[in-house]
């Protein structure tokens, strides 16, 4: 398994750097169990490679996203300690000199972590990635401060995935989503985590920092608080957890949450601008991590295509996406040549009951409700790859509505059906959109990004990285 990985690293192959940092773990934690030859050829290797940008070479390394600058500067820092008196090919520079530029990199890289997190918001399949540059540096950095550091940066990553899970899955609005990374949530590395630290989750078939969290909580002192109780939210009472990542807080997140549903949203984010990888609705109900919702415009027709954006992950056209508690606005507005629909991801399947007729459409999971309204007919796909869990709105301009409930807060499916079956907006020539909502009363959808409802105006603007995270007593609203 070793050796297979040793070529593709030597030639620098894109996404090398995931296989180099756990390489570099076992060549300094495990030297002693490796063949001489094995050893000889690692430590090649390691000479051979090309770190950064300024140093010489023709690849296909991608240096440009945080993290695989993570994942690079750290390599460097370790290999160039493993090996101080050799000579690294294309840097020129001794393995000390690599390791200090290497530090000083990783330095400056958690220095705009500590203020600003992530760049890639929010996104499920890059959590594992930045821990997996992180725990290496928590377990193998020769300097304390690095190490301190970088623990402190695991616990601000896992405290962010406990706050926006459901149930253990996080369920969330992501800066870079995938088709696999959405569809497939139970695979999820971030459901071993999950399973992991908070005892609920499963394995799935790419485990880029599982193995070396386990061994920084086993073998090298990492201490993690217990937020079992918020990844696990087993409560009616709602959680609301507000923040901003990126730089200069670029992404305002907002997430919302009872035992029996979560709903996660980027408020006021790049509206009707043409989109990349960004999910900026999703929406989960019950305890199974397949019951979920997320709405988009594709940004190709064919799906499990190689476009980014693609027919699941990310739209075409940014929608307007704002939030409150429980009810979320998507609104579309698209233009030629991108694809004349927008759609939902609504696995029938995976719900106990669920209907769909006319603009509207209801599921419930375990405890969970949830009801899709369009401005238009829904058109069900019932055939090819996403039959009977895809629905369409024709036309690149569409409303939608998503709202969630519980079978504990105002009655059952069929009572919760006839409740919001006529749920509609209104929008105003200023760009306010107002929704009558049958439990939180007039919610108006301000064209700034704010909302204001039950007499209070939440504003993206006040959101913090820190963010603010509080609970709320249960079903609050009008009487059903």
């Amino acid at each position: 398994m070793i050796e297979a990985f040793l070529h593709p690293i030597a030639d620098c192959w894109d996404c090398a750097d995931f296989y180099l940092v756990p390489l570099l773990w076992i060549r300094a934690r495990h030297a002693a169990d490796l063949s001489p030859g094995l050893a000889e050829r690692i430590d090649r290797t390691l000479l051979a490679y090309r770190y950064w940008l300024d140093e010489p070479g023709n690849d296909v390394q991608w240096y440009f996203s945080e993290n695989h600058a993570l994942l690079l500067h750290t390599s460097a820092y370790l290999a160039g300690h493993l090996l101080p008196a050799a000579r690294f090919a294309r840097s020129n520079r001794t393995g000390t000199e690599q390791s200090a530029t290497g530090a000083a990199r990783v330095r400056a890289w958690l220095d705009h972590f500590e203020r600003w997190e992530m760049a890639e918001f929010n996104s499920a399949p890059y959590f594992p990635i930045d821990l997996k540059g992180l725990t290496a540096l928590q377990a193998l950095a020769p300097d304390a401060d690095i190490r301190a550091r970088a623990a402190r940066a695991i616990a601000r990553l896992l405290e962010i995935v406990a706050n926006s899970a459901h149930q253990g899955i996080l369920t969330a609005a992501q800066g870079r989503s995938y088709e696999h990374s959405l569809r497939a949530a139970a695979s999820l590395e971030l459901s071993a985590i999950a399973r992991l630290l908070w005892g609920k989750g499963s394995i799935g078939a790419r485990l880029h920092a599982l193995p070396q969290l386990a061994l920084c909580l086993r073998d090298h002192g990492l201490q993690l608080p217990d937020l079992t109780a918020r990844a696990l939210w087993q409560s009616d009472a709602e959680q609301e957890w507000s923040f901003r990542q990126g730089e200069n807080g670029f992404a305002a997140l907002t997430h919302c949450k009872t035992r029996a549903w979560a709903l996660g949203t980027a408020a006021g984010y790049r509206w009707r601008e043409w989109g990349y990888q960004e999910t900026l609705v999703h929406a989960r109900i019950g305890a199974n991590p397949q019951a979920q919702i997320w709405l988009n415009h594709p940004g190709e027709l064919l799906q499990s295509g190689s476009a980014r954006p693609s027919y699941w992950g990310g739209s075409a056209s940014i929608p307007r996406v704002q939030q409150y508690r429980a009810l979320a606005l998507v609104a579309f507005d698209g233009t030629e040549p991108q694809p004349d629909l927008a759609h939902a991801w609504f696995p029938r399947p995976a719900f106990d009951e669920s209907d769909v007729q006319g603009r509207t459409a209801f599921a419930r999971s375990g405890e969970g409700l949830a009801a899709l309204v369009a401005d238009g007919p829904l058109e069900e796909v019932t055939d090819g790859p996403s039959a009977r869990c895809e629905l369409r709105r024709a036309g690149r301009r569409a409303r939608w509505l998503l709202r969630l409930g519980a079978v504990t807060a105002g009655g059952d499916y069929a009572a919760f059906r006839a409740r919001f079956a006529a749920l509609a907006l209104a929008e105003h020539p200023d760009g306010r959109i107002v929704v009558d909502d049958p439990d939180y009363g007039m919610v108006e959808f301000g064209p700034d990004g704010t909302v204001t409802a039950e007499g209070r105006t939440l504003d993206p603007a006040r959101w913090t990285i820190r963010g603010t995270r509080t609970e709320r007593e249960g079903f609050q609203g009008r009487t059903p």
